[in-house]
């Protein structure tokens, strides 16, 4: 039984036009697949990160922000004693008069 002339032109086409979206498929596939490792290698750099951090964090009472900066004194300047005093709500023995 042959397939008529139109009938083969149209099959003709629609393969061709098959190919081409498989073609244009592969390519998106490729492509998701380069994002996907590249998000999985990112993943795995946060995760190994997380576990560095949780790794050094001296002690549950340690805030996260000072376990952060990698030691409890970085950053600390001492607080003078008449700020402590007023934060307490203490009077100061100075006079605000000259």
């Amino acid at each position: 039984m042959e397939i008529p002339r139109e009938t083969a032109a149209n099959l003709g086409q629609t393969l061709e036009w098959l190919r081409k979206e498989l073609a244009e498929m592969q390519i998106q596939d490729q492509q998701l697949l380069l994002t996907l490792r590249h998000l999985q290698s990112l993943l795995g750099e946060l995760q190994a990160e997380s576990t560095h951090w949780e790794d050094t964090r001296p002690s549950r009472s340690t805030s996260p922000f000072r376990a952060r900066l990698g030691s409890e004194g970085r950053g600390y300047q001492p607080v003078s004693r008449e700020l402590v005093q007023l934060l307490r709500g203490e009077e100061s023995r100075r006079s605000s008069l000259p």
